[in-house]
């Protein structure tokens, strides 16, 4: 049996920070992946420089029950 934890942040750091915790608090061999994902916030066409879209990171973590 297998069981997915997501997570989420707007700060790429507090996203591994959780997903390190996490990770720490497991039996050994219940690790199967760690998927990771970036989100936009706002889909936009600004091309000014320097500004980028808010962006929403994504963790999914597989592991055996």
């Amino acid at each position: 049996m297998y069981e997915a934890k997501g997570f989420q942040s707007i700060d790429f750091v507090e996203l591994i920070r959780e997903v390190n915790d996490f990770l720490g608090s497991l039996e050994e061999g219940k690790l199967i992946d760690v998927k990771y994902n970036t989100i936009p916030l706002l889909a936009s066409s600004h091309t000014e420089y320097g500004v980028y879209p808010d962006s929403k990171y994504t963790a999914m973590v597989i592991i055996k029950k």
